[in-house]
């Protein structure tokens, strides 16, 4: 490949969700800042009600509930596409993903083209997967958690999801020519990126 390749490691675990080596004991204290060490957003305040910042939500207020849901240890494999795309085609250029084998939360990738989900991914814990994309701007969303449900409803009509530990956050549009971009999501004391916060609405 001709071209660059841009790392990004990721600092101060922007996206190491903290709570995915252990199972939150106050899920109600959970807080977007609390999940990916970023400034400002939104509080997650009643993570019981129906909904949480207009999307829907299912939280889970003890320890022993949340493993006894029954997709609590169900995964994709590293690779698996859980939600439709339209679809791009060429190898310019290249975006990888790699994951913590420190983490017990697996990742989706999802990468958007002017707005719309151009490609994703779902990359297990300490596993990494790249995508091949023609030349162009785009800009790269990572949802995190435990536990994937196929049936879960997510924003837009999206089917699938995660049941515990769910995080959302971003990087910024970046333009690729024939160049390659990795991110490692992997907390790093010298780190040259950090993620910011996103939400489901945003994402999907």
């Amino acid at each position: 490949m001709k071209g660059t390749l841009l790392i990004l490691v990721l600092f101060a675990s922007a996206l190491a969700i903290h709570s995915c080596d252990g199972i939150s004991k106050d899920a109600s204290s959970r807080t977007y800042e609390d999940s990916y060490a970023s400034t400002g957003g939104e509080t997650m305040t009643d993570p019981n009600a129906d909904s949480v910042n207009g999307y829907a939500s299912t939280s889970y207020s003890t320890e022993s509930s949340i493993e006894q849901n029954p997709y609590y240890n169900n995964s994709l494999s590293t690779g698996d596409e859980p939600y439709p795309t339209n679809g791009l085609y060429g190898s310019d250029s290249q975006i990888t993903i790699r994951t913590s084998a420190n983490s017990s939360c697996d990742v989706v990738a999802i990468v958007k083209r002017y707005g719309e989900i151009c490609a994703d991914a779902y990359i297990a814990a300490g596993d990494s997967y790249t995508f091949n994309l023609p030349n162009g701007q785009y800009q790269v969303f990572f949802y995190g958690g435990k536990g994937w449900n196929p049936n879960k409803q997510m924003v837009g009509g999206r089917q699938g999801g995660f049941v515990a530990n769910e995080s959302y956050s971003k990087d910024s549009p970046v333009n690729l020519d024939d160049q390659g971009l990795e991110y490692s999501l992997i907390p790093q004391p010298n780190g040259n990126f950090t993620t910011e916060q996103s939400n489901p609405n945003e994402i999907f």
